[in-house]
C-alpha cells in the first residue's frame, strides 16, 4: 500500500508536470495513466487498496476541491462573469439534462429513470478541469470569467439533482417531496457555509489562531462542516462548503491569500490522485464494453447538446460569437462527476438495476472525450477566434529609469506589448513622449498590478533603481506568474560579493550578468553605451556579431515564439532568426 500510495503521487505529480510542459490540461494525462495502471495492466486496484475508505476519501478531497474553487472566484468572481452564468446555471442545466437524458435513452435504449440520472450527472462541468485548462491556454476576461463560475458554481448543483432524481426512481423510500428536499438541502448547505466562513473570520481576525495555523485551521473547519452537513442531509455538504469559499472570499476583515495558496496546492494533489484512482477503477470490462454507441453519444452531447444549450443561455447577453462559440465548445466533465457516477454504479449494481454499467461507462466516456478535446483543442479554437493573444511577448517593467526605457523600447520595436510601471513622474512622463505604455502607482497597490495587466503577462522585469522595491514586486510577481518568468537586477553594493545569482532567497532569476546592477548599467549608458537590437541570419550570426561587438552584453533576444530574456547564470543562446538585444559600446558616440 505505501508503494501504492507513493507511486500515485509520484505518476500524478509526473502528469502535472508533463501537462505544464506540453501546455496542455494535466487532466488528460491524469486520466490516461489511470487507465494504464489499472484496467490495461491491472497494476492498480483502488478498491481492493482502499476498501470501504475509497469513497470518504474522494467525498472529503471533492469538498476539499471544491472550497478552493469557490474561495478562488469568490463574489468578484461571479460579479465579473455577469448574468450569463445564471443563465447558464437555470436554461443551461435543465437544456442539458433534458437533452443529455433523451440522447442516452434513444441511443443506449435504458429507460427515462436512468437516463434523467445520467443527465443529471453529466450536468457538470467542474472547476478541476475548467481552471487548469483556462490558465494553461491563458485565456482572460469574460469568458474565463463565466467558464470558471459556471464551473464551480454548477458542480454541487449538478450533483444536487443527480441525488434527488437518483433518490425519487431508485430509493422511493428514502425520499419525500423533492421540493421540500431541495429546500432543505438548500437551507442546510447555505447557512452551515456562511457560518463556517464567519467562525474563520472571526477568530481569525481577532488573532485567536497563530498565523502558522491558519491553513491547517481552515482545512480542518471545511472538512468537519463537510462531515457535518453530510450526516443532516447528504448531498449539502457540496452546497455548504461552496458557499463557505465564496463568503470568505467577500468578506475583507482577514487577507486569504494565503489560504489561497495552501488550497490550490492541495487541490493539485487531491486532483493528480483522484483521477488515477478513479481511472484506475474502471473495469476492463467497461472499457471493452465501449462501443459506437459512446462515441455517438460523446458526439451528440459535443456537437449538439452543449451548443444548444449554450445558445439559448447566451440570448441577449452581449457575447460576440466568437465567445459564445468558445463557451459552447469548452465543457469538459471532471471529478464530481466521476465520484458521482461511481457511487451511484454501486448502489444501482447492490438493487440489480438492468444497464447499471452504462452510467459508469457513459460518464467516463464523456470524462475523457471532453477533457481530450477541451485539452488538445482550446488553444487552437481560441487563437482562431482571437480570444487569446497569439504571441507570447506581453512584458511588464518596473522602473522609468534610462535602462527600462531603453530596453523597453527596443522590445516594442519588435512587437512585444510592455508596460512600465513605477512611481518616477518625470522618468515615467519621458517614457510616454517616446511611445511607451505607462502606469504610475505603487506596488502596494492592487491597482497597478489590474492596470499593467500582470496575470495576462508573460515576463516581469524589476528593474528600479530601489533594491527592497526590486525584492517586493518580484515576490508578488512571483506567486501570480511563477518565478521562472519573473527576473529582477542585482542589489546594489553586491555585483561581485556575497551576492549569488537565482539565489533561494530571492524571488526573481537574476537579470543580465552577476555585476549588472543598475549602478554599473547606467555608468556605461552616461558613458556612450547603447542598448540596440540586431537580427541574426545566416550570413551574420553570433560569432559574427560577437567579432563586431566584443564588448556587447546581451541583454534578451526576440524570436517568433517570443522574448528571452537573459538570466545570469545562463547564457543567452542566439540561432538565426533572432534579434539579440545588447548593451554595447556606441560605435557613433564621441570619446570621453
Amino acid at each position: 500500500m505505501v508503494l501504492a500510495i507513493a507511486g500515485i503521487l509520484f505518476i500524478g505529480t509526473a502528469a502535472q508536470w508533463l501537462g505544464w510542459r506540453l501546455r496542455v490540461p494535466a487532466i488528460v494525462f491524469l486520466l490516461a495513466a489511470g487507465l494504464l495502471v489499472g484496467p490495461i495492466t491491472g497494476a492498480l486496484d483502488p478498491d481492493e487498496m482502499l476498501g470501504d475508505l475509497m469513497f470518504p476519501i474522494v467525498s472529503l478531497a471533492v469538498a476539499v476541491i471544491l472550497f478552493e474553487g469557490a474561495l478562488g472566484l469568490g463574489v468578484t468572481g461571479i460579479r465579473d462573469a455577469g448574468t450569463t452564468v445564471w443563465s447558464l446555471l437555470s436554461v443551461g442545466v435543465a437544456v442539458t439534462l433534458l437533452a443529455t437524458a433523451a440522447a442516452a435513452s434513444m441511443i443506449f435504449g435504458i429507460g427515462y429513470e436512468l437516463a434523467l440520472v445520467l443527465g443529471a450527472v453529466l450536468v457538470v462541468t467542474g472547476p478541476t478541469v475548467i481552471g487548469p485548462l483556462i490558465r494553461s491556454i491563458g485565456l482572460r476576461g469574460k469568458v474565463a470569467h463565466i467558464l470558471e463560475a459556471e464551473g464551480t458554481l454548477v458542480d454541487p448543483l449538478g450533483a444536487i439533482i443527480a441525488v434527488l432524481l437518483f433518490e425519487a426512481f431508485f430509493e422511493p423510500e428514502s425520499s419525500g417531496s423533492w421540493v421540500i428536499d431541495l429546500i432543505v438541502i438548500a437551507g442546510v448547505g447555505v447557512t452551515a457555509g456562511v457560518l463556517g466562513a464567519a467562525l474563520i473570520a472571526w477568530t481569525f481576525s481577532r488573532y485567536l489562531v497563530p498565523d502558522h495555523l491558519h491553513n491547517v485551521t481552515t482545512l480542518s473547519v471545511v472538512t468537519i462542516v463537510f462531515a457535518l452537513v453530510e450526516q443532516v442531509r447528504p448531498e449539502a455538504g457540496l452546497v455548504a462548503v461552496t458557499v463557505m469559499g465564496v463568503a470568505l472570499a467577500a468578506q475583507n476583515r482577514v487577507s486569504v491569500r494565503h489560504i489561497l495558496e495552501f488550497n490550490e496546492t492541495l487541490r493539485t494533489i487531491f486532483i493528480s490522485g483522484l483521477f488515477v484512482l478513479l481511472g484506475a477503477r474502471i473495469a476492463p470490462e467497461t472499457l471493452s464494453s465501449l462501443g459506437w454507441q459512446n462515441a455517438a453519444f460523446l458526439a451528440v452531447l459535443v456537437l449538439v447538446v452543449r451548443p444548444v444549450s449554450v445558445l439559448l443561455s447566451t440570448i441577449r447577453s452581449g457575447l460576440t460569437r466568437s465567445e459564445k462559440g468558445f463557451i459552447a465548445a469548452t465543457a469538459p466533465r471532471g471529478i464530481v462527476a466521476a465520484a458521482v457516477a461511481s457511487v451511484f454504479s454501486i448502489r444501482l449494481s447492490e438493487i440489480e438495476v438492468e444497464n447499471a454499467q452504462i452510467l459508469v461507462a457513459a460518464t467516463f466516456t464523456i470524462i475523457a472525450g471532453t477533457v481530450t478535446l477541451s485539452g488538445f483543442g482550446a488553444r487552437p479554437l481560441a487563437n482562431r477566434l482571437g480570444l487569446i493573444d497569439p504571441d507570447q511577448m506581453r512584458t511588464v517593467i518596473l522602473g522609468s529609469n534610462r535602462l527600462a526605457r531603453e530596453l523597453a523600447k527596443r522590445l516594442a520595436e519588435q512587437g512585444a506589448l510592455v508596460t512600465l510601471i513605477g512611481m518616477d513622474r518625470k522618468n515615467l512622463t519621458s517614457a510616454r513622449m517616446e511611445g511607451l505604455t505607462t502606469h504610475w502607482g505603487s506596488v502596494l497597490n492592487g491597482d497597478t498590478w489590474t492596470a499593467a495587466h500582470l496575470e495576462e503577462t508573460q515576463i516581469f522585469l524589476a528593474m528600479s533603481s530601489q533594491d527592497e522595491v526590486n525584492a517586493l514586486a518580484t515576490r508578488h510577481a512571483a506567486e501570480e506568474i511563477g518565478r521562472r518568468n519573473v527576473f529582477q537586477l542585482v542589489p546594489h553594493g553586491m555585483g561581485s560579493g556575497p551576492w549569488r545569482p537565482g539565489s533561494a532567497q530571492t524571488y526573481g532569476r537574476t537579470l543580465f550578468t552577476a555585476d549588472a546592477n543598475i549602478d554599473t548599467i547606467e555608468a556605461n549608458l552616461e558613458s556612450g553605451w547603447e542598448v540596440a537590437a540586431t537580427k541574426l541570419t545566416e550570413t551574420f550570426k553570433a560569432r559574427d556579431y560577437f567579432r563586431a561587438h566584443p564588448e556587447a552584453v546581451p541583454l534578451a533576444k526576440v524570436h517568433d515564439n517570443g522574448v528571452h530574456i537573459r538570466e545570469a547564470s545562463r547564457r543567452l543562446m542566439l540561432r538565426p532568426g533572432d534579434t539579440v538585444i545588447a548593451l554595447r559600446p556606441d560605435p557613433d558616440a564621441p570619446e570621453r
